[in-house]
């Protein structure tokens, strides 16, 4: 590798081409990325500075005979005063720009933008991927009729072509002794060079990439030119394409699915290299299944299943945003493509975390609780039903059973909120508490109900503004309100004013304000002689109700509550299993915030992958504490001198576990896993890296 300081104009006229590989992310430079390399380039001129470092830009030949220089590091900045330039030839030559050098504009045309001696049909200099290069061709060697504006490429050329024009008093030849001054660091990469390390410890002044753009350069950068062409059009271009160009994302849920633990965003490119360091097969290999997944995030967010009754469960439950279920989502509906799982078993599954998700959100569950859940719940069917094996004929217990099953014995933040708790939920949540998404997903479903046909869009017409929630008994309580509701008004209008029983949908809720009731139902003349509607003439089923009342007292409020609740239940009925494991043995990792100990013994814990048998609660503390001490005795001698938990020091009810380490054992099971968390929490080390074998007590 050598590294050489030269004008960015010498290093254009350095080669015939230069590339830009597959692997790296289209152009994506903003406005303001722009703005201020034009800024740069006019107070250089203004300035009288003799030069401007703008970076590095690492090149490797593709071979000795080659004039193809290929961009590893610094395609955006390339590109980008490529485009300038482009845009200062075009508008001297259309006539917007004056030049004083008769020979610049050929300059800049034949030497810096083509090379008029190339023997190749594309004489373009710059070779972006994809779209990009017919955006930038058309730039460079067509009109602006046949540009495409959709590119960033064309929208930055545009910006500079315009900001060109707003500079009169400056002159081609101005600009370009402007750019001449412009000065990177030229890196050429021997062939002993491994791109791919040195991509990531180069410190770009570019746009920062995005995981997945590093976990593409990864997988990319490493393989020949000829396997790189390949592997991008069969695999990644595809990968993207599928995943509407954002990634990152869909990454995130593969490597969720494929190491059971929920990484952060910005530790992915890390998480992802230490996954394929553990797997025995090529890049090729992994790029196809992850392209197997990504056809499934498709088809689960475009809803393009072959079953129109699916599509319409998952367009559901897309309302709610259901990026947080989709590692289970993909793990599911991967195996049922590769188990032949029918139609109605399929639907029933997406029916049964529908039921489980609205409970939660009339309950107002923790969200976050679903994380935890999701990432694992496929792989917890999967065991389930293969230790089932047999019980329930050759195949086994039905998918949707075992997770009936899984999703009933959850607890804490966790559970599956029984009847009574949705009862409690319908009379007192405050629909305005409950996120904008939920809100249309609840409504939309109440609207519409368990039918099939003749659905109403009520999402779409909630979000668009054409329907929009009415409170029926009006916010704002006028004196002939107070007199309808009688003595108790203010207590029944703190009660029910916000929860479904005095909500509904209409289009007409900007003009019913505080109108008394009847004239919010039978509708009434507006000033200047206009008919507002009344809710009598809605065709929603949620008026239905309201259309046979006269009045809208407490008496009608409770009965259109039960009748709401009534709705639920049809919806969303209780649900109940016959399945139950032949014997149920299971790992609880210390992350999960539902560990059920009622009932259950410790037979062994895993930490950091290894295996340790214990047949007490106890020994299983004394051993972590010991564990974590043999890494960071300094540290944890430290948190023992801050006597919480553990100590220093011999105390009553406590073992020592290591010089000067003694931790509080005697106590609850329950203040075991508290003190653990304590533990993990100050020296930061994950939850998850602690996992319970976990068995049930034999009968007495």
């Amino acid at each position: 590798m050598k590294g050489d300081a030269k004008s960015f104009l010498d290093f254009l006229e350095s080669s015939e081409k230069f590339n830009i590989p597959v692997y790296q992310r289209n152009y994506d430079w903003k406005e303001a990325n722009c703005l201020q390399l034009f800024q740069d380039i006019v107070d250089l001129h203004r300035s009288g500075r003799k030069n401007h470092f703008i970076g590095s830009v690492v090149t490797r030949q593709e071979s000795l005979s080659s004039k193809v220089l290929h961009i590893i590091d610094g395609q955006q900045r390339v590109t980008t005063i490529s485009l300038l330039l482009a845009a200062l030839y075009n508008a001297a030559k259309d006539g917007f720009l004056k030049y004083e050098s008769e020979g610049l504009l050929g300059r800049i045309y034949n030497r810096d933008l083509r090379d008029e001696y190339s023997k190749n049909e594309r004489k373009v200099k710059l070779k972006p991927i994809k779209n990009d290069m017919n955006a930038f061709d058309n730039i460079i060697i067509s009109s602006p009729d046949n540009y495409i504006y959709e590119s960033n490429v064309t929208t930055n050329y545009t910006l500079f072509y315009e900001w060109i024009k707003q500079q009169p008093d400056l002159t081609l030849d101005d600009y370009y002794n402007a750019i001449e001054k412009l000065y990177i660091i030229d890196i050429r990469l021997d062939e002993s060079d491994d791109p791919q390390l040195i991509f990531e410890s180069l410190n770009s002044t570019g746009l920062d990439l995005q995981e997945s753009d590093k976990i593409r350069n990864f997988l990319l950068m490493s393989l020949p030119q000829e396997a790189q062409d390949r592997c991008y059009n069969e695999y990644w271009n595809k990968i993207e394409i599928y995943t509407d160009y954002l990634p990152t994302m869909f990454v995130r849920d593969y490597l969720t699915i494929k190491l059971k633990k929920i990484g952060k965003i910005e530790n992915l490119h890390r998480d992802f290299k230490q996954y394929f360091k553990t797997l025995e097969i090529s890049r090729e290999d992994i790029l196809k299944d992850m392209l197997k997944f990504a056809r499934l995030y498709e088809m689960v967010n475009k809803q393009k299943f072959d079953s129109q009754k699916v599509n319409r469960k998952v367009k559901q439950l897309c309302t709610i945003g259901i990026s947080v279920a989709m590692p289970f989502f993909l793990s599911f509906v991967n195996y049922a493509q590769e188990s032949g799982m029918s139609e109605n078993d399929v639907y029933e599954v997406f029916d049964i975390v529908e039921n489980y998700w609205a409970r939660r959100i009339i309950c107002n569950l923790p969200t976050n609780a679903l994380n935890k859940v999701f990432c694992t719940l496929h792989s917890d069917i999967i065991k389930l039903q293969t230790k089932s094996n047999g019980l329930f004929g050759q195949q086994g217990a039905r998918y949707a059973e075992v997770l009936k099953y899984i999703l009933l014995r959850k607890q804490g933040g966790s559970q599956f909120p029984t009847d009574a708790m949705v009862k409690e939920g319908l009379c007192t949540r405050q629909i305005y508490h409950i996120p904008t998404e939920y809100r249309y997903f609840l409504f939309e479903r109440l609207e519409n109900g368990i039918n099939l046909d003749g659905i109403v869009d009520v999402v779409g017409s909630m979000k668009n503004g054409v329907l929009t929630i009415e409170h029926i008994m009006p916010q704002s309580l006028s004196l002939e309100w107070m007199q309808a509701l009688g003595p108790e008004a203010e207590r029944i209008h703190q009660q029910y004013l916000h929860t479904f029983a005095n909500l509904t949908l209409s289009a007409c809720n900007i003009n019913y304000g505080n109108h008394p009731f009847l004239e919010k139902l039978n509708g009434y003349e507006a000033k200047g002689g206009v008919k507002v509607n009344g809710l009598n003439e809605s065709p929603l089923r949620l008026n239905a109700f309201v259309k046979t009342c006269t009045r809208w007292t407490e008496t009608e409020l409770i009965e259109r509550q039960a009748r709401i609740i009534k709705e639920f239940f049809v919806i969303w009925p209780a649900i109940t299993t016959s399945f139950a494991p032949i014997e149920f043995s299971d790992n609880v990792s210390l992350d999960d915030d539902d560990i059920t100990l009622t009932g259950r013994s410790i037979t062994a814990f895993i930490y950091s992958g290894k295996k340790f048998k214990v047949s007490k609660w106890k020994d299983m503390l004394i051993q972590v504490c010991k564990l974590i001490s043999e890494n960071r005795h300094a540290a944890m001698v430290q948190l023992c001198k801050k006597d919480n938990y553990v100590h220093d020091h011999e105390k009553p009810a406590c073992t020592k576990f290591a010089e000067n380490c003694y931790v509080w054992s005697d106590n609850s099971t329950a203040t075991k896993i508290y003190i653990l968390k304590f533990l993990f929490e100050k020296m930061d080390i994950p939850y998850s890296d602690l996992v319970f074998e976990l068995t049930p007590l034999a009968d007495k």
